[in-house]
């Protein structure tokens, strides 16, 4: 029987470690259509060997969003990337997608599911080691807000424009509304998860549509 060959540390070509895990999780109320909510985090990754970060363990975390605040489980959609390069300060990104089909969702139900998202991306952080960051300057926020919004939407960040701004001093998150000119509405907090800059979430809201009513029966 042949052995598998020995590893050979000096080969270029090799996805290598996980040096940044980008995590997006988004709720869709039936396939085909759009999302209305995604929620993001970036976390930089310290693996020094590099399999023992592994995609189970974050697939793992993530399950008990699935059914979160649910009758029957969800139906989901579930997209892993894996991306090296051989320049950068962050060469090897970890990308994992999960889209949730919720169908129409109370107020409770969304809360309870927004919680389950909140623990998971917290478990995360916690496993890939928190890492420093300064407390979020209203600059930084406005700008964290329209690159998540672009993000998670594929929209020109360069488009969209901060309508209304709160900051909460209690975790030190952000919530700017972002809108553009044909009136679309982005709604995005910042270091929702304890305050980390490398979350966001982000609502599509449905533009108003105005109608003149004068004259009708």
């Amino acid at each position: 029987m042949t052995g598998h060959p020995a590893r050979d540390d000096s080969r270029l070509l090799t996805i290598g470690g996980v040096d940044l895990l980008r995590v997006q999780v988004g709720y869709r109320r039936r396939p085909g259509e759009s999302a209305y909510q995604q929620s993001l985090l970036d976390l930089p990754v310290h693996d020094e060997d590099e399999h023992a970060f592994e995609d189970d363990r974050v697939l793992s975390i993530l399950e008990p969003v699935l059914d979160a605040g649910a009758d029957a489980p969800r139906d989901y959609a579930l997209h892993q990337h894996r991306r090296h390069s051989s320049w950068g300060i962050s060469p090897s990104e970890l990308q994992i997608g999960l889209e949730i089909i919720t169908g129409a969702m109370t107020s409770e139900v969304l809360t309870a599911a927004d919680d389950a998202v909140t623990r998971a991306f917290r478990d995360l952080v916690v496993l890939t080691g928190r890492p420093e960051s300064e407390p979020l300057s209203r600059d930084d926020a406005l700008l964290r807000a329209r690159h998540s919004a672009a993000a998670a939407f594929e929209v020109d960040s360069d488009s969209l424009w901060p309508a209304t701004e709160e900051h909460h001093p209690g975790d030190g998150s952000w919530t700017v509304g972002l809108r553009t000119n044909d009136g679309q509405q982005y709604d995005v907090r910042i270091g929702f998860v304890d305050g980390y800059a490398g979350s966001a979430r982000v609502v599509h809201a449905r533009p108003v549509e105005v109608s003149d009513s004068i004259g009708s029966a």
